[in-house]
């Protein structure tokens, strides 16, 4: 579900839902790189209820993670609860309930909760439809409404996805109206999507130019109804942006030919489908998205852009550049050979005891810094060396092949160093989110 929907459910305000993000403690189930949205599952609700019992008993943000992540160590988590009952007396009665929550099985929904679940059936057609409350006839808008944003809230909660408007059984004739609207079943898991997008290049000069996201809608009607909402970005308010290059050129995850967007994200690829319709004065793309729900086994969504202008933009032009004209600052302790150890979001994330991701699934491999600014780094396979392409200074390593200034410092835990450096991807320089880091350590070997 969207990051405005799974904040209603959980009464958890999207900043907070944010910084829980940023510092690790609850990430997305899925980020869109498409559109860049966040998307929760419907077992994730349960996962804040943990951190707001876990916070009742009067435990740190870093406390929470660390039994978040360590949630098959009953010692470990027992020994911080214990110590936390230790200091707080007065808490007795929410750790204890914090104890039952860890340890305990969830208990099934009573019979009670089930009977205020929506119906779900099969029509003639053996469509699944869900039907929500009833509401008295004449048919009011507003109460209509409710009942639609209603009836989406059941929908995702229940791990459905909504294929169709909204529909409504009943008639004039009839006291009573229900809503309701075709839904298909999700799987829990996320698959993978490996699509073959090498067709032939066919020009489309209306598409050229600059899009914006206007927004992500369950189906195309939602867009022109005010029953459906559209989903909230990742990107807070900042409007996102895709660009149609001219000859259908690539730029970060995007290409293009007519009648698709093409997506080529490394782990996923596909062709989505577009179509071009001008609506009060502006021109709107909807773009089938195979994005959170169609991974979960459900169909493409709707994302909607809308032209801004008719541009021939090139990449350079568009994509975020540092300043390079850095002159060059020794460092002793820079020097040598670093090894890849692991792959954060945020500085805060660096924990050298902590879980990390193994070496092997890392895509940065190895640097080695030489003398006057000399750069070897080693990409899964690839090694790039030579100063035309890379160098560094003290506190930066500078990508010239990119137009990329990535700041790195070294910290010093347990006699072991570590080197935390800035990774400007494609997400960076193109698709407007904040850095990423890297986490190297010494190869002395």
């Amino acid at each position: 579900m969207k990051i405005g929907e799974f904040s209603k459910m959980t009464g958890m305000p999207i900043s907070v839902l944010r910084h829980y993000d940023k510092e690790g403690l609850l990430c997305p189930d899925y980020v869109d790189h498409f559109s860049g949205y966040r998307y929760y599952s419907a077992d994730q609700i349960r996962q804040v209820h943990k951190i707001e019992l876990l916070k009742g008993g009067g435990l740190s943000l870093k406390e929470i993670k660390d039994i978040l992540r360590n949630a098959d160590d009953n010692k470990f988590i027992k020994d911080i609860l214990e110590h936390r009952e230790s200091v707080y007396k007065d808490m007795l009665v929410a750790i204890a309930e914090v104890k039952r929550m860890v340890f305990e099985k969830e208990e099934k929904s009573t019979k009670a909760e089930q009977e205020k679940l929506s119906v779900v059936e099969k029509n003639e057609l053996g469509e699944m439809i869900i039907k929500g409350i009833s509401l008295s006839s004449p048919l009011n808008q507003k109460a209509f409404l409710a009942a639609c944003r209603s009836l989406d809230e059941e929908i995702q909660k229940r791990n459905f996805q909504r294929i169709s408007g909204f529909l409504t059984y009943g008639g004039m004739d009839q006291n009573e109206i229900q809503v309701a609207a075709k839904v298909v079943k999700l799987r829990d898991e996320i698959g993978e999507l490996h699509e073959d997008i090498n067709l032939l290049f066919e020009d489309d000069e209306p598409v050229i130019g600059k899009w914006k996201v206007v927004g992500e809608y369950a189906v195309k009607e939602d867009f022109y109804s005010d029953a459906g909402e559209r989903r909230e970005s990742v990107q807070g308010n900042k409007d996102r942006e895709i660009y149609f290059l001219p000859d259908g050129e690539s730029y970060w995850i995007y290409s293009w030919t007519k009648g698709y967007l093409k997506l080529d994200g490394g782990d996923q690829s596909c062709l989505c489908r577009y179509q071009i319709e001008d609506y009060q004065g502006s021109r709107y793309m909807f773009v089938e998205n195979k994005s959170y729900e169609y991974l979960r086994g459900g169909m493409p969504t709707v994302l909607v852009l809308e032209q801004i202008d008719k541009k021939r933009y090139n990449r350079r032009e568009i994509a975020r550049e540092d300043d390079l004209d850095i002159p060059f600052v020794n460092d002793e302790r820079v020097l040598g050979d670093w090894k890849a150890f692991d792959f954060i979001r945020n500085k805060e994330e660096f924990a050298p005891d902590g879980n990390h991701i193994p070496q092997e699934r890392l895509f940065f491999k190895h640097m080695h810094f030489g003398e006057e600014g000399f750069l070897t780094s080693v990409y899964l396979d690839e090694t790039t060396l030579g100063k035309e392409i890379q160098s560094w200074t003290k506190g930066y390593v500078l990508r010239h092949y990119n137009h990329t200034a990535c700041a790195y410092e070294i910290v010093t835990v347990d006699d072991t160093d570590y080197m935390i450096i800035e990774w400007k991807s494609g997400d960076y320089r193109w698709g407007g989110y904040d850095t990423d880091y890297y986490v190297f350590i010494r190869d002395d070997v």
